[in-house]
């Protein structure tokens, strides 16, 4: 795992994919079963009033390549973040596909059924 920077006490969970890892970071957030990321994502903390935050990661999330997870974000299950997005402090629903930056993310909702075909080709399940 050459050209990647997770920190020591992250606890990745049981199934995760670093399908492209170079310039990847994964910082001390909370990450759901089935993470997938692509090369240069980020996922960090922000200091906000004092104190510092971290991402909460549901099940079945994909990162493709330079996405950054900033802050307080909860993102739910079942979710596709598109290439070059920016996510800070934000709340994304499950079965949702979002690109864009914060604060003008766009989050469209597709539900479970439909990121599931996404899902099912990152991982060649059934």
């Amino acid at each position: 795992m050459n050209g990647v920077d997770w920190y020591w006490a992250i606890e990745l969970p049981e199934h995760f994919l670093a399908e492209h890892p170079v310039g990847t970071v994964l910082g001390r957030a909370e990450y759901g079963d089935y993470f997938c990321v692509y090369q240069g994502v980020t996922v960090g903390g922000n200091w906000k009033q004092g104190e510092i935050y971290y991402p909460k990661i549901g099940n079945h999330v994909t990162c493709y390549a330079n996405t950054s997870i900033i802050g307080r974000c909860e993102i739910g299950d079942y979710v596709v973040i598109s290439a070059n997005s920016f996510l800070k402090d934000v709340q994304i629903p499950d079965g949702s596909l979002v690109f864009g930056s914060s604060p003008r993310l766009v989050v469209k909702n597709y539900g479970k059924s439909r990121i599931w075909g996404y899902f099912s080709e990152c991982w060649e399940v059934e």
